[in-house]
């Protein structure tokens, strides 16, 4: 690759949230991006608002067997791809007893098996090149579980797992992965975690008393993507306002109607 050539970067899930915001950030360092979603009608959108080095590609994930033809279809159209960020995830609520099979292998199928056969086909292009970077977005629910979200808390503990198994196989290609994993960020439209009484109440178990923005998660990435990280392989970075290593229940607590009083 020439020294002024942009890097090309593949991101999933980039229509939104935390994939439009890493969408937006690689364009700033230089990239450009193979933006992933399902929506192409959001995606057009995308690249009419961040420009023609947005490169859409309409997609369902959970069609894991078209993965490898998909890379090799975009690596000869655009070249080789030497960052990828995993992020496309979903989020499919339910206690263990409510949960169907097709629901839990949805949820594997989209939060695990995609990011792996992504990995497994963009592996081999990152080395030819001399190497490259990957992050997949986790989540804090690798390290902490919820009740009613097993099917999801799994799915992202064993995206984790993968992560680490990964970073360690590809280190001897110079091919990093890693993982970023965030706390609540701040979603617009979504209304069961931006009703004022909820955030209010959650954001009090959060030593920074707020949501998280997608920005901030982006910039992580890029920096997990990027030289300044060039030593850090198979690790996860929690990204949750220091809600896993310290929840302030004090402040949880002095909401109205929650203390007892």
């Amino acid at each position: 690759m020439a020294a002024d050539e942009k890097i090309l970067a593949l991101v999933t899930g980039a229509a939104q949230g935390i994939g439009r915001a890493t969408t937006a950030r690689l364009l700033q360092d230089g990239c450009r991006v193979i933006a992933l979603d399902r929506n192409e009608d959001t995606l057009n959108d995308l690249q009419a608002e961040l420009g023609e080095d947005v490169l859409p590609v309409s997609f369902d994930l959970s069609n894991g067997d078209a993965i490898t033809a998909l890379v090799a279809e975009l690596t000869e159209q655009h070249g080789p791809i030497l960052r990828l960020v995993n992020n496309a995830g979903i989020w499919p609520g339910g206690r263990i007893t409510e949960l169907t099979n097709d629901v839990w292998q949805l949820a594997f199928a989209v939060n695990v098996t995609a990011p792996f056969a992504l990995i497994r086909a963009i592996a081999p292009v990152m080395a030819a090149a001399g190497g490259g970077a990957i992050v997949n977005v986790v989540s804090r629910n690798a390290f902490r579980s919820s009740t009613g979200c097993s099917a999801y808390d799994a799915s992202k503990a064993a995206l984790l797992a993968l992560t680490r198994t990964a970073g360690g196989e590809l280190a001897a290609d110079e091919i990093r992965v890693n993982a970023v994993c965030p706390g609540v960020i701040s979603t617009p439209g979504d209304l069961s975690i931006e009703d004022p009484l909820f955030k209010a109440a959650y954001t009090r178990q959060i030593p920074m008393d707020r949501y998280g923005d997608a920005g901030e998660i982006a910039s992580v990435i890029a920096f997990l993507l990027g030289r300044d990280s060039s030593f850090i392989t198979a690790q996860a970075i929690i990204v949750d306002g220091g809600q896993i290593a310290c929840q302030d229940n004090r402040r949880y607590m002095e909401i109205p109607g929650l203390s007892g009083e």
